[in-house]
């Protein structure tokens, strides 16, 4: 029986449906990462252009999903709260792909990247707040969960796609000022599953109203009216966020690290270990197939070991283990740069899988000591500006200064991403708050 200020339980399959736009997400993101910088050279961009090309995500990261997400929680709507968003952000995320697919110039390409990155970003907030606004207390880490189980599939197909097609044998090779056709095919088929798999969730996922709330007892909060003047409420942030400045500068330098891995892989890939003299040689397009089978594996490996992390936290602790999966990451960021064979190249994104299970848990439990329970979410909130901000760095400086230090050879920005895991690690070894059994 549903207890006063619950809402009512949901099915297996109900909860199925309430994650399954995951799957689409996750293989949206999984096939963009590992094609991006393909498609930006494709069109002729120069390696040292194309940090500073990936910063669409960033840049929406930031500034579309917590306004999007504070905007949906009041929107009240025949259709929902999260529901119009969802949907509306949907249909343009999935025009953008097409978009993508056939891009005629770069500056289309860009375009069109820009708008899914604001597209999806729009879609996830609203897309997370379902499992609060539709799951009773009991349920949600069961929704939580199956949403992870569906990220990380996603995107371990969506990295093996490029691969899966040219091996079904579809055309990996790029011509000039043109999207090779295995790439093209991987963004429509992101498309559709988009459309299937947030129009699923969209279709059978009832909202509750405001009389739902009422009638459950639970209350509705109100749209607040902050009227402190912006000085006071720019020194309340800077405040909240003293606390945070060790996890933030190790932050910094470990999602800067893996910023410069997601954009320079392809590249150092196809032209180092595979040899490829252009973007136009077969090489190139085999090399570039590899990097998506690497990214696939440390996703598939983060996923992996990320069921180990709660037993080893307890044993060692969440800094000790944090700083020794950073420099296990360090040393798969080097090996990518100098690797002779793509057998190696396997064994160094397993490294990289480990640092990142472990970047996308650790800092939260971290930070979660270091504040009140009733101001979780404010952590959370800061914790997104520590991983947002060393990518918009790393996009509008890194091109600059491997044009000037290693013009036309970007291996030096994944030494340089080893020694940011270096550094990140040494900042975490040294973090009072070590949790431990």
């Amino acid at each position: 029986m549903r207890s006063k200020g619950q809402l009512p339980a949901l099915t297996n399959a109900r909860l199925l449906s309430l994650s399954m736009g995951y799957l689409g997400l996750q293989i949206t993101f999984g096939i963009e990462s590992a094609s991006l910088s393909r498609l930006y050279q494709s069109f002729g961009a120069e390696v040292d252009d194309l940090a500073l090309l990936w910063l669409a995500g960033p840049v929406a990261g930031l500034v579309v999903q917590p306004l999007v997400g504070r905007w949906s929680d009041f929107t009240w709507t025949r259709w929902g709260r999260r529901r119009p968003w969802i949907m509306g952000s949907g249909m343009i995320a999935v025009g953008a792909l097409v978009g993508i697919a056939y891009a005629p110039s770069l500056a289309w390409a860009i375009a069109m990247v820009w708008l899914l990155e604001l597209a999806m970003n729009a879609l996830n907030a609203p897309y997370r707040a379902l499992v609060g606004d539709t799951l009773p207390l009991h349920q949600q880490g069961r929704g939580f969960a199956m949403q992870t189980v569906f990220i990380g599939l996603g995107a371990f197909l969506g990295a093996m796609t490029p691969k899966l097609l040219s091996l079904a044998g579809v055309a990996n090779i790029s011509t000039l000022a043109a999207t090779p056709e295995s790439i093209r095919i991987a963004f429509l088929l992101a498309a559709a599953c988009l459309a299937v798999s947030v129009g699923g969730t969209v279709l059978s996922i009832r909202e509750h109203g405001r009389e739902d709330y009422a009638r459950f007892g639970i209350a509705i909060a109100q749209r607040p009216r902050d009227r402190a003047p912006l000085a006071a409420r720019a020194l309340s942030t800077l405040v909240m966020l003293a606390p945070f400045r060790r996890i933030a500068a190790m932050q910094f330098f470990a999602w800067a690290a893996l910023y410069l891995f997601w954009v320079y892989a392809t590249p150092i890939v196809a032209m180092g270990t595979f040899g490829a003299a252009n973007v136009q040689d077969p090489q190139y397009g085999a090399g570039a197939d590899w990097v998506g089978v690497m990214f696939a594996t440390y996703n598939g490996v983060a996923g992996l070991f990320a069921f180990l992390l709660p037993r080893v936290f307890d044993r060692y602790g969440v800094s000790v283990v944090h700083a020794a999966a950073l420099m296990v990451g360090g040393a798969g960021f080097v090996g990518v740069a100098i690797a002779g064979s793509p057998g190696t190249l396997i064994v160094c994104s397993a490294c990289i899988g480990i640092a990142y299970a472990s970047l996308i848990s650790s800092p939260f439990v971290l930070a979660s000591a270091l504040v009140a329970r009733t101001e979780a979410g404010t952590a959370i909130g800061l914790m997104n500006i520590f991983i947002v901000a060393p990518q918009l760095v790393m996009g509008f400086a890194a091109g600059a200064v491997i044009g000037w230090l290693s013009p036309g050879s970007p291996e030096i920005a994944l030494l340089g991403a080893g020694m940011f895991c270096v550094i990140a690690a040494i900042i975490c070894g040294g973090h009072p708050r070590i949790a431990t059994a």
